[in-house]
């Protein structure tokens, strides 16, 4: 069964440049519903970290920051959690 969501513009682009990085590092395409499937046991995992969050915060935009394909910025620590075993 599947269900779909709505995310912002920022998260799906979010999602998007993660997906590339992981079909880039396999050589192997991924699909978004492998991506999420392994965020969320990710997820499962750090369930501590995750249960101290009050709210999400949104990266302050930085003007120095260097421009990239999709904008200023990067995808911050979201490599550090999909590839963490």
């Amino acid at each position: 069964m599947t269900t779909t969501i709505k995310v912002s513009d920022e998260t799906k682009q979010r999602l998007d440049m993660i997906q590339a990085k992981i079909t880039l590092a396999r050589r192997k395409k991924v699909t978004l519903m492998e991506l999420i499937d392994t965020m969320t046991q990710i997820a499962l995992r750090h369930e501590d970290e995750l249960l101290q969050i009050e709210k999400p915060q949104r990266a302050e935009k930085n003007p120095d920051a260097p421009i990239g394909r999709r904008g200023r910025g990067g995808a911050g620590k979201a490599d550090d959690y999909v590839y963490e075993e």
